[in-house]
């Protein structure tokens, strides 16, 4: 966010009132807000990018309801997207998304959203229930709590990790390596595990939602079961046949698992493109969801597999902050002031 990447900008922004000013043009109809991990406490994680606290999500949903802003599930804002029709001055909404399928979105945040009657999706990648797969942050997370010094032999480097600061700074430069070529070294990683004694089956089985979990939420008045892929792939990194698997074989087992359809998708690591996109409405999916930073708009209606969604994790977790992604701030200031929509 370039010079506005700091807490007390954020702050002046919001409460001078020229965040709401920018939501005149960029807000559009309202926003997606994505989650991954809920918990109690944040500072004790080493991936502080992945997780928000329990109560920051509740003092959010409490905001939200101050601010006179609507929480609807995924179908109603898709109604709203087809058809914006007349509504109450300012009565905007937020769509609130969870990915991957962490058992801690069942404990922490369903009795919080519950409280507040707020629906919710839940995009649900098959390995993180099922344990299989390589989800290798949660493998990595595991290895680096586990160990005192850590050999990552792909990268030829080996990390000290006895205390937590160099836990945390060896899980981002790891983590920060991977990322650069996930399909390539992802893999790579698994050697590493096994000569610790890592298993990334029970690492994805402690930190998933079990299948009891699962079914109670596909039956949660509240909930949306959305498809996240098999195994959390970078999409734009397979073949179109791969790709293609991984969201229809997902879908296909979240509705045999949960009885329910299930309409909605979300890109692993946002990764997409036209292809994807294409691929998405070939597997059955109505809508598909990025990390393009924007809010939701009439003009969607046209790119319903493409949604752009806010973040609501990470460092700069602030409700100031969020309120104003809410209000359009990021991607006015991506755009330079340019087009407030959002799409491929």
């Amino acid at each position: 966010m370039g010079c506005l990447d700091v807490r007390p900008a954020w702050e002046l922004l919001y409460r001078s009132g020229l965040s709401a000013a920018i939501g005149r043009g960029y807000a559009g109809l309202g926003a997606i807000f994505v989650f991954h991990c809920v918990v109690p406490d944040v500072s004790v994680h080493l991936d502080g990018e992945s997780y928000v606290s329990a109560g920051f999500l509740e003092a959010w949903l409490a905001s939200l309801r101050k601010a006179g802003v609507e929480v609807v599930s995924m179908d109603h804002a898709v109604e709203r997207i087809r058809d914006p029709g007349p509504r109450p001055s300012g009565r905007r909404f937020v769509v609130v998304a969870f990915d991957d399928g962490y058992a801690d979105n069942f404990t922490h945040a369903l009795p919080i959203l519950e409280r507040f009657d707020a629906p919710f999706i839940f995009y649900v990648t098959t390995d993180v229930v099922e344990g299989g797969g390589c989800l290798w942050w949660l493998g990595l997370e595991r290895l680096i709590r586990g160990n005192d010094t850590v050999d990552v032999a792909p990268m030829q480097r080996a990390f000290p990790t006895a205390s937590f600061e160099e836990k945390r700074r060896a899980f981002a430069q790891v983590t920060a390596w991977v990322a650069a070529d996930m399909e390539r070294r992802a893999p790579l990683l698994r050697r590493v595990f096994d000569r610790y004694g890592v298993s990334l089956g029970a690492a994805a089985k402690d930190a998933g939602l079990s299948g009891e979990q699962l079914r109670a939420l596909g039956r949660h008045p509240l909930a949306t079961i959305g498809g996240h892929t098999t195994s959390h792939p970078d999409l734009t990194r397979l073949s179109e046949p791969q790709a293609y698997r991984e969201m229809a074989d997902n879908k296909v087992w979240l509705e045999d698992f949960c009885g329910s359809a299930v309409r909605h998708f979300a890109y692993p690591h946002g990764a997409c493109g036209q292809r994807e996109a294409a691929l998405a409405r070939k597997a059955g999916f109505e809508t598909a969801a990025t990390v393009r930073c924007g809010c939701l708009f009439p003009e969607h209606r046209d790119h319903l597999l493409a949604l752009p969604r806010c973040s609501g994790q990470g460092s700069r977790m602030w409700l100031s902050f969020m309120h104003a992604q809410r209000h359009g701030v990021p991607r006015f200031i991506q755009s330079r002031g340019g087009c407030p929509v959002a799409t491929l």
